[in-house]
Formats: structure tokens, sequence, C-alpha cells
């Protein structure tokens, strides 16, 4: 795919090299080659705009091929998206870029408003995987005839990017699901899937699932119905290694092949007294393919990063991370904290992504204090603010009782990855 452009031109006149002789403009876009090194150049913006010189150049743009070049494998976050304070129902979301050179730049959405929506409770982002993103609204309404409250939400696949999005097909449950997935891996597919979780339909205690398909653009049902997992988050599911996981509070970690049908589990890499799946954090998360699990004492602000051994042999500790040095440098945190201390317990601060770097100096997580976003680099042990955080509260009331808000799920903080790829 990649050619030299200069060796191009001089090949149409290889009798001369003094004097090569140039294509027109017309020429040079008619050889798809070179068009592709050009247009692989431009900005997003820029290459989203160029989709409307022709059909042809629509369609080079929007092949699949061309959005795996254009945004190759590891494919670095852009930044964040964080739930802003206040209105659940009808959420907007501040966006905070990982490069601090472009924090003027313009952010993707602010609030979701997709055309032909009739709800009035607003479009809430519930998952996000690889530039796509798992957004819902809810109808729900008081049934006179049942006396009970009809479940009823229209659930959407959204690309940021090129602002593109589906409307699914409702899953068959006839009750509010337990938590649900979006899995997208464009190195293996161009289509998408969403595990949802639900109860079985006779039996409280006893789970189901179903999958949809891009591919089929239907749900259908994973495997037999499954019991004892009443104290496993299901609102949010991390995928690694062809699989969805999802954390127990007891001590292990529940996940389903996708391609298997198959559920099995596996253990924690520590076990925390009284610690409560509603109530703390959700430590797990996933990062240039690997599978990390983030103990943290809030007291201490040091936390430790495991990783997962491909094979579900065990977990070895990546990272010591010691946030005591971050935090001295903001004294107003420990002002607003006893200020608040009276009334509940307060967190100096709440950590909302985790990213891998190709090596470990490339590697941070960005946490929030009130009102800003803070970059910290975990090999260089050094840290930058990233943006004001200007509708944020002094402290947030939904996050985890441990200082984490829900990574990369509702409601919290979702990762923002540049993709070209088509939603369907």
């Amino acid at each position: 795919m990649k050619t030299n452009i200069k060796q191009y031109l001089k090949s149409q006149n290889p009798t001369s090299n003094k004097h090569p002789i140039l294509l027109s403009s017309t020429d040079l876009a008619s050889h798809d080659d070179v068009l592709t090194e050009i247009l692989l150049r431009l900005p997003i913006r820029s290459l989203l705009r160029s989709k409307c010189v022709s059909k042809h150049w629509r369609s080079l743009i929007s092949d699949h091929r061309f959005a795996l070049i254009r945004n190759p494998n590891p494919n670095p976050p852009r930044g964040l998206f964080v739930q802003r304070i206040g209105n659940v129902g009808n959420p907007e979301y501040e966006f905070v870029p990982f490069d601090r050179g472009n924090c003027n730049c313009k952010p993707p959405f602010k609030k979701l408003e997709f055309d032909g929506d009739e709800s009035t409770s607003g479009i809430i982002v519930l998952h996000s995987s690889n530039g796509l993103m798992l957004c819902y609204s809810l109808h729900e309404q008081f049934c006179k005839i049942t006396k009970s409250i009809e479940y009823n939400a229209a659930y959407y696949v959204y690309n940021p990017t090129i602002n593109q999005v589906v409307t699914l097909l409702r899953p068959n449950f006839q009750r509010r699901p337990r938590g649900m997935t979006l899995v997208f891996d464009p190195l293996k597919s161009c289509h998408y899937k969403v595990i949802c979780v639900g109860g079985h339909y006779w039996i409280d205690d006893l789970y189901a699932m179903e999958i949809y398909s891009s591919e089929t653009g239907r749900w259908k049902m994973s495997g037999k119905p499954f019991g004892n997992q009443i104290d496993t988050e299901f609102t949010g599911g991390v995928y690694w290694n062809d699989a969805v996981h999802w954390i127990n509070k007891k001590g292990f970690i529940f996940y389903l092949k996708v391609n298997e049908d198959r559920v099995d589990r596996v253990s924690t890499p520590v076990v925390r007294d009284g610690w409560n799946v509603k109530q703390h954090c959700y430590p797990l998360v996933e990062s240039r393919d690997c599978l990390l699990f983030i103990d943290i004492f809030p007291p201490n602000l040091k936390l430790d990063v495991h990783e997962m051994h491909r094979d579900y042999s065990g977990w070895s500790v990546k990272y010591h991370v010691d946030l005591n040095q971050v935090m001295t440098r903001f004294p107003e945190i420990d002002r607003i904290a006893l200020a608040l201390g009276h009334f509940r317990v307060v967190q100096p601060f709440v950590m909302h992504c985790f990213v891998e770097g190709e090596r470990e100096e490339d590697s941070f997580l960005v946490v929030e204090i009130p009102g800003k976003a803070i970059k910290y680099n975990i090999g260089l042990k050094t840290f930058e603010e990233l943006c004001d955080l200007e509708l944020s509260k002094p402290l947030r009331l939904s996050v985890a009782n441990d200082g984490f808000s829900k990574l990369g799920r509702w409601p919290g903080a979702f990762l923002f990855f540049e993709s070209l790829s088509k939603v369907s």
C-alpha cells in the first residue's frame, strides 16, 4: 500500500533525471496507492471532509482496510470523556485530551442527541470499545393494568469520530438487563458484538446471556442459564483475550469466552475483607492487550498494578505507584476534604483511566482532583495538568468509596480512540 511519491514521479519519466515530468493533481489522484499515501497524512477532520470530493474518495476512505492503516494497532487513546456531575438522566460529558497542546481542541461531543430518539431522559454512554460507544435512552413508564413499571429502552452504537450511529434491536429480556458490554476489535473483524446479561425469565437468581452481532443484525442466546453470580458486577465488562470479564466481590473474575459460548472464573490477585462491588472500585481494566487489576489503598495514596498471564495461570505485579508526590502539590484538596469530612468519607482524587504504553515511561494514569484533570507518568514519576474540569463539583459523589470512577463504563469515564470504522 505504501508508495514513495518522489520515486513514483521519477518513474513517469525514466529517460530524464534532470527534468522530471510532474503529474497533474487529476492524474495523481487517479492512482489509489499514491492517493492513499496523501490521505493518510491528513488530520482527521480534513480527512472526513475529503469524503465529499468524489464517490471514489469516499469509498477509499470508508474502506475497512484504510481505517486499519490510518489507526494501526496499538491505536493509542486520544483522550477521555468524563461524565459531568449533575443531571444524571440527561448527562453532559467533558473531554480531556491526553495531549496538553490540544486542550483547546473541539471535543467530539458534549451531549448526545440522535435523530429520531423520542426519549426525554437523554442519551447515556454505557460502555466503549476501541473507538465505538454503546449508548442507551431509557423509556420507563407505569402500567396501570399490571401496576408495575414497564421497561423500555433504545440502544445505540455510536462512532464519535465520524459521527455515525445505528439503533440496535432490543434484547429479548423482558426486564431491565443487569449489564451490557460492547466488544469491538478492528484487527479481527469490522463487525462488533454486544453482550447482554439479564435475569432469567422465571428465577431471579438465575442469569442468561444474549449476544448481538452487527454481522447478522440479530440477538442470539449464549450457552445455558447460570446462577451464583449475584455479587458479580455486570454493568461493565472488560474485553481481553477473546473473552469478557466481570469482577465479583467474593474474590474472583467471571468471564465468557465469546466465540466458544463458555463461562469460567479465575481468582483476583488480592481479596479485601469487606470489599463490596457496589461501594468500591471496579479495578479491572484492559490496555494495550493486557488485562490489569489495580489494587489501591486510598489513605496511603499507593496502588499496585497486577497483570494477568494470557493462559490465566496467575498474576504478576507490573507497577508500584505512589501518588503522594502529586497530592502534596495541591493543598486545596486537604481543605476541601476537611470541610466535607464530617458528612461522608472523602477521597482526595478520582482515578479515571490507566493507559499502558509501549514502554514503561509511556504508561500513565489520569486522575481528577477538584476542578482539574492530572496526568501522572508512571515510569518517569512526573505529572502535568491536562485541563480544567469546569463543571465538576469539588468532589464527586457518584464514584466508588476508594476513589475510582467506573473505569470505562457508566457512570464515569470512557476512553476516546480515533476510528474510521463504520457502524451498521
